[in-house]
């Protein structure tokens, strides 16, 4: 099973759904995180990514 973990706070998505619309977001978010001067760690930022400033990791 395929799940999506938040490299700083930890939040799962694991909804088939929610990974497949994070993996098509991936190189839209690498260009603002790149754009910003930030290297991206993971494939999408986290839902609490204003509090936590994590990103979710894919996890299999």
């Amino acid at each position: 099973m395929k799940k999506l973990v938040c490299d700083r706070c930890g939040k799962e998505l694991t909804g088939k759904d929610d990974i497949e619309m994070a993996l098509e977001g991936q190189s839209a978010w690498a260009t603002a995180a790149r754009a910003r001067g930030a290297e991206p760690r993971g494939i999408f930022p986290c839902e609490n990514f204003i509090r936590c400033d994590g990103e979710m990791q894919l996890l299999k």
